[in-house]
Formats: C-alpha cells, structure tokens, sequence
C-alpha cells in the first residue's frame, strides 16, 4: 500500500507529564520519515537545526552553523521534539510505558525538516502543529496546587441532573399530550425577562414554566452565539447555524413580545415597553406602547458600544447583533468592488496608494472582539486575493488590517502569556498593532489616532503622544461597553447602593438588586453585562463574558424555579420551620423541597461562577 492511515490528532496533557502524538493518513514515505524521527529524534535530509537545548559540559556534538532566522524567519512554525519526561520527577528518566526503549527521544529539541518539506507533507504539517500547540501549553503556569473547586463541580452535577429531570417533564407538554391546569396556570408566578442574550437564553433553557409564568421582551427574536460573530460576517459561518429563535429555546414560555422596555416602575411593579414597528416603510404611525405586570422582573438587557467622545465614531459599523454582521460583510465586499474601480488601476503612486486606502480596514479595540474580527479579515483577504484563484487577484498586497487598541496588552481578560501570544500570532500574519492607541476622530475616509510615545532614556511609555492621520476604507468599532438607557431609568429607583462607578446596576450575592424598601428584595434580578458582580467580596468584579452571563442565567432561573423567599437573606427555603413565619403558600412543592433538603438547601447558596476558560480566535 502507498498510503496508511494512522488515525486522528490527539493530544494528551496529564499531571506531571506531556504527551503528544499525531496521526494522519499518510504515504508511505512519510511514515518512513515519522518512524526515523521516532527512533533517532531527527530527520536529515538536510542539516539539523538545534534550537536552545541544555548541553553538558562532555557532549561535543556539532551543531550546524545555521541561521534560524534567515533560512526559516517563521520560527515559531518550526516542528520541534523536546523530551517528554517531567524533569522534576525522581524518575525522569524512566520510559513510558507507552514508547519503546528505542524510541525514546534525545534530551534535546530537533527540527524536524525544513519549512517547505512540512507544508508539502501532510504527516510532518499535523505533526509540526501538535508539537507547537504542546511547546506553548509548556510556557503557560501550571494551577495544580491551586487545585479544582471540587465543591462547585458537585453542585453543578446536581444542578445538571435536576435539569434533565426538568426537561423530561417538559416533554408531554411540548408534545401536546398533556395541558396545565386552570389552577397551575392561575397560580403561576409572573417573571418579566428583559433581554434575549446568553443570561436570558440561560433561564429560557432550565426555568420551570409548570410554575413560572415567563414573558420575554426583546428587540430581537432570537439568540445569538456571539462567537461566531467574527465568522459570519466574513461569510465562514452561515447566520442560522448561530442563532436559535426565543421560542424555540422554549415552547412553554407564556408570550415573546418584541420590543425594548423603556422605563419601569419597581414599587407597583410594572414595565413599560415599546413594541417594535414591524411593518416600518409599510404601515404609517408609531407603534403602541405597553405594560407588563410582574411578579419578578429579571433585568438581562446587556449593554451598548460606547462611542462618546469620539467625533465620527457613531458612523462606525458595529459587531454586536447578526445584523451587524451582515453590514460588515457587505461593507467588506463594497470596499473591494471599490478599489477595483478603472478609477484607481494602474502602477502609479497615486493609484496604488488611492488602492490601498480603499481596502485599509481599521478596527477599534483589542479585546476578544477586535482581535477575532482582525484574523478573520486577514484569512478572507488571503483568500479573495491568490493568483488566479482569488476573486480580487489585482488587490494582492494592498489589503491592510490595523488594530488599534488604547491599552498596553491585547485581550486584557486572559493571562498575560496569552496576550503576548496574540500579539505574535496577529503580527506574524501581518496584521498591524497599534497599542496604547486612541482613536480621536473618525471621518471621511480617514481617522485620527493619538499614539502613546516611549521615552529613549528609560524605554517606558511617557505622557506624551503623537497623532497622525490614517486613510482608510472602513472602521469597525469594538472598543468598549456601557449601559443602555433602560439602566439609568432603573437605577432612579433603587437604593443608592445599587449604583456602581461605571453606571451598572451593582447585585448581591443571589443577583438581586438592592431595594429601599426591604419588602421588595428579590423582585428586580439583574444578571449579565448590565449587573457588576463581586463574587468574593473583594472589590474584584466577574468580568462582563458570555460565560458569566450564562451561568448567572441558569442560576436564576434554578433560584426562581425552587421557590426560594427572596425576600429574606439568604433566600430560605418555604415550609421548612414553620417557627421561622415562612409558611407554605400555593407555590409549595413537597417532592422538589425533600430533594433540596436533602442537598442540604434549607437556604438558597449564592452564586459563583465556574470558570471554564476563555477563547478567542486569531485566524
């Protein structure tokens, strides 16, 4: 046979040692070449490259007198083989059960082959990806002695498992087979959702609608897995494939009314909204305006792009909704179609820079957003622009992506290690950084950018800044949050504690915001990029992410649907000491309170988020 298949990628990390192997259907003379990298720990079909290896005093091997830089300037693609054993271990020079004596790997670091020979071999390009992956995993600190929050796993198992219980109940009413009943229906609580994001998603999912009678108020009728954002608007990943409709998330939830809530009233309990005009350009009129009475008003409304102080930035396109992303793809092919024009052909200097300006796309902000959208810009741009296959074959070299990013690291919210890698990774492509870069005026085809300066003395940043002139074709803004407009009207009514610096609605430890009046705790809960949350009380807030949203979502929906009293604190289970003057009421589920007491929650725990780690995509 020519060819065998090896089987998959795998990647093995466990405590204490690192395993890497990659398989890959493969001809048969590159498993030759895999087999003697295996048994000799390189492969030279020409000279070996070391790269910095530990070498004792008595090894007198002969390293190749060999530029890594001038033959090979992508370094970090270079396929290396380091040794595999945990040098801090007794034993570290013991064989793993796994490998063979003889195939041992040397106590140093090999490149493979050369760069050419790795991207024209399938077998040796896998390989050289699972070695680089595993040679940065090595860099990253280990948090072993920190160990895993073993109390939350187990809780959140249990919380999994009532879950399913919950969605196995929620069959025979989906199905049609059964109906609730005139009673179920008279005494359900009231639950105003406001927002259709991750927290909101979250709730729809677990709440119980047997007992909770659930409105959902949004702009936009459907769920969005933001992530996939960057992609879509590059055209990689179709928009339904991202998307679920509100009531899809749940057949049982009592009404979806689209439209924005606009002020609230927290005494009397109510909400105000603004239905949307569906029929905009069809029908004359503004559309009516509502009011929803509540039970418990769950505030997920998420946050806005915050553009103030930036003369322009209002006409800059936005990433935050599909609709967005289908600007931006339209915008992005309308730039190209642009500088294809007869206007701008040609070799001269004024073409090809008028050409240049046309496809230059400055994106705002350096955080997950911004740097997903760059990677993604670049691949696309790679793509449209190859020889004889690309749709922009004449554009090839003047497409330019530039991030300018008004802080010193790239996507703060991840450890430093992983900022400095997505800057490597962003520059290698050819993406230009701009750090500590403020953009201070957005115009016609230009922006104006004010650029921190180092001090030649010292080589730290100083005071001082330099502006200049970028032309460009597009900008895309995704620098920053804030509250939308409903927050202010919310925060007019709640206690003066609940007021946080940055104008968010600041919650206690069961999501609850802080009310005057003490008969009314519990009955306003806000969660996601509109709530600042502070776990551990420390001063240290849960950072405004999709993953903190849906946790606090589901958690919510747990809180409400076990009928805990929020009025006290900690929120007390009903009917469990009657001493306590919490009697039972129409809410009272005797099966679902021996289930929580046997889980030891006579009072309702506070919420604390799992962090399951963090991703963003550089291309």
């Amino acid at each position: 046979m020519k060819s065998i298949l090896l089987g998959i990628a795998i990647t093995v990390f466990a405590e204490g040692t690192n395993y890497a192997f990659a398989f890959v259907p493969a001809k048969s003379s590159t498993l030759t070449k895999f087999k003697q990298i295996k048994l000799t720990g390189s492969y030279q079909p020409k000279p070996v490259l070391f790269s910095t290896a530990e070498q004792s005093d008595t090894d007198t091997t002969k390293k190749p007198d060999v530029d890594t830089k001038q033959d090979w300037p992508e370094t970090d693609l270079m396929a290396k083989i380091h040794n595999f054993q945990d040098t801090s271990t007794a034993d570290n020079n013991a064989a793993h059960p796994l490998m063979e004596p003889q195939m041992q790997l040397l106590d140093r670091d090999f490149v493979l082959t050369t760069k050419s020979e790795i991207e024209n071999d399938p077998t040796l390009n896998i390989l050289s990806s699972e070695l680089a992956i595993w040679k940065h995993l090595r860099k990253i600190p280990s948090r072993s002695n920190s160990g895993l929050p073993l109390d939350i796993i187990l809780q959140r198992t249990w919380d999994t498992v009532e879950d399913i219980w919950q969605h196995l109940r929620r069959i025979p009413f989906e199905k049609g087979w059964a109906e609730l009943s005139s009673e179920s229906q008279l005494t359900r609580k009231t639950v105003v959702v406001l927002g259709s994001g991750w927290g909101s998603h979250a709730l729809l999912k677990v709440a119980d609608c047997q007992k909770l009678r659930i409105i959902v108020v949004s702009p936009i009728n459907h769920f969005v897995f933001t992530p996939m954002l960057a992609s879509a608007a590059v055209g990689t990943v179709e928009y339904r494939s991202m998307t679920e409709a509100v009531r899809a998330a749940n057949p049982m939830i009592d009404q979806y009314i689209e439209g924005k809530a606009v002020s609230v009233n927290v005494k009397q309990k109510y909400v105000d909204v603004q239905l949307n005009s569906l029929l905009d350009g069809l029908v004359e009129g503004t559309p009516p305006k509502i009011r929803l009475e509540y039970d418990h008003l769950v505030v997920s409304v998420g946050s806005r792009v915050d553009d103030r102080g930036v003369p322009g930035a209002e006409n800059a396109l936005r990433l935050k909704s599909c609709d967005d992303a289908r600007k931006l793809r339209t915008a992005v092919g309308e730039c190209f179609e642009y500088a294809s024009r007869p206007d701008c052909r040609g070799d001269s200097m004024e073409s090809v820079q008028e050409r240049m300006k046309r496809v230059t796309f400055l994106i705002v902000g350096g955080g997950p957003t911004g740097v997903e959208l760059a990677g993604e810009l670049h691949d696309l741009f790679e793509d449209v622009t190859r020889k004889h296959k690309g749709t922009y074959p004449n554009l090839r070299g003047n497409t330019r992506v530039i991030l300018a990013h008004g802080g010193p690291d790239l996507v703060p919210q991840f450890e430093p290690v992983l900022r400095q890698e997505a800057l490597r990774s962003l520059q290698e492509k050819g993406i230009q950084v701009m750090l500590n870069t403020r953009v201070m005026e957005l115009g016609d085809g230009f922006a104006r950018l004010s650029t921190k300066q180092v001090d030649p003395c010292t080589g730290k940043l100083s005071d001082e800044r330099e502006e200049s002139i970028l032309p460009l074709g597009l900008a895309v803004w995704c620098a920053g949050t804030a509250p939308v407009p409903f927050i202010s009207n919310l925060l007019s009514q709640l206690s003066p504690e609940a007021r946080y610096s940055d104008g968010r609605v600041k919650v206690d430890r069961w999501m609850r915001a802080p009310m005057e009046d003490k008969n009314l705790l519990g009955s306003v809960l806000v969660m996601g990029d509109a709530a600042a949350f502070d776990e551990m009380d420390d001063g240290v807030l849960l950072p405004a992410t999709a993953q903190v949203a849906g946790q606090a979502g589901a958690y919510v929906a747990r809180l409400l649907s076990r009928g805990f009293d929020l009025e006290s604190t900690p929120p007390l289970l009903p009917c469990v000491d009657p001493e306590m003057q919490n009697p039972c009421d129409v809410f009272y589920d005797p099966q679902l309170t021996r289930w929580l007491r046997f889980r030891g929650f006579d009072f309702s725990p506070p919420f604390r988020f799992l962090n399951l780690g963090m991703l963003a995509y550089t291309g």
